[in-house]
C-alpha cells in the first residue's frame, strides 16, 4: 500500500494553481509548512480493524485474506493509521493488487474513524468505495453504480480526494477512471478491503 502519491493523470492542475503565488520559492514554502502541520498516512492501522478475516505484514504495508468468507459481514478491511490530510488541495494512495482471490472482491476508498470494520466501503453511511469484482461505485448505501473497469491480479488501483472540487477521484494504473461528489464531512481514512480466500494487496 502506497501512501500519499500524486497520480500521473492527476485531476489537478497544481502548476496552475502555483501560479497564483508570486514565486516558487513561496509555494514550496507554504507546501512544506502544511505538510509539517499534520501528520500523514505511513501504514495500516492493525489496531481499528476487523482482525478476523485478514493477515497484515509485518511491515504493516501489505494485507491477505486467508478465510473463507460465509457471509457480508466476513470483510477484512483495514484503515491507514491516521486521517487523509486536509491542508492541501489534494491527497492520493495506491495499492497494488497482488492476487485477486477467488473473487476478486477487493476495494478502495474512504471511510471516518468508526466505520463498521466487517463491511465493505461504501456499503455503509458516510464511506465511499470503488470495488474490483463488478467495477461499481458504492458511496454509502449498499446499491453501488456502474463506475469503471474491473481491477484484478498486477493492477495499481488508487484513491483521491480533490479538495479544490470536493470530489473523490479514482485511478487505475495510473489512468483517471472518474470523480464523485464528496459529501462526506469530518476526517476520512485511507481505506482497503478484501472479501474472498487469497486476496493480497500492498
Amino acid at each position: 500500500m502506497l501512501i500519499d502519491q500524486e497520480p500521473m493523470n492527476n485531476p489537478i492542475d497544481l502548476s496552475r494553481l502555483a501560479s497564483r503565488w508570486r514565486s516558487s520559492d513561496e509555494w514550496k514554502k507554504m507546501v512544506e509548512e502544511m505538510d509539517s502541520a499534520e501528520p500523514m498516512p505511513s501504514h495500516l492501522n492493525t489496531i481499528n480493524s476487523s482482525g478476523l478475516f485478514h493477515i497484515v505484514s509485518t511491515d504493516k504495508m501489505s494485507v491477505l485474506y486467508n478465510e473463507t468468507p460465509q457471509h457480508g459481514h466476513d470483510v477484512g478491511v483495514v484503515q491507514a493509521d491516521c486521517p487523509a490530510p486536509t491542508r492541501r488541495l489534494a491527497y492520493y494512495f495506491e495499492m497494488t493488487v497482488k492476487n485477486a482471490g477467488q473473487k476478486g472482491q477487493v476495494t478502495i476508498g474512504f471511510t471516518m474513524q468508526h466505520f463498521k470494520m466487517r463491511r465493505q466501503p461504501g456499503w455503509e453511511a458516510n464511506s465511499c468505495g470503488y470495488h474490483g469484482d463488478d467495477g461499481y461505485l458504492y458511496h454509502g448505501q449498499g446499491k453501488g453504480e456502474s463506475f469503471g473497469p474491473t481491477f484484478t491480479t498486477n493492477d495499481i488501483v488508487g484513491a483521491g480526494i480533490n479538495y479544490a472540487t470536493h470530489e473523490f477521484f479514482f485511478t487505475k494504473n495510473a489512468k483517471l477512471i472518474g470523480t464523485v461528489a464528496k459529501v462526506i464531512k469530518g476526517p476520512l481514512y485511507p481505506t482497503i478491503a478484501v472479501h474472498s480466500k487469497n486476496e493480497e494487496y500492498s
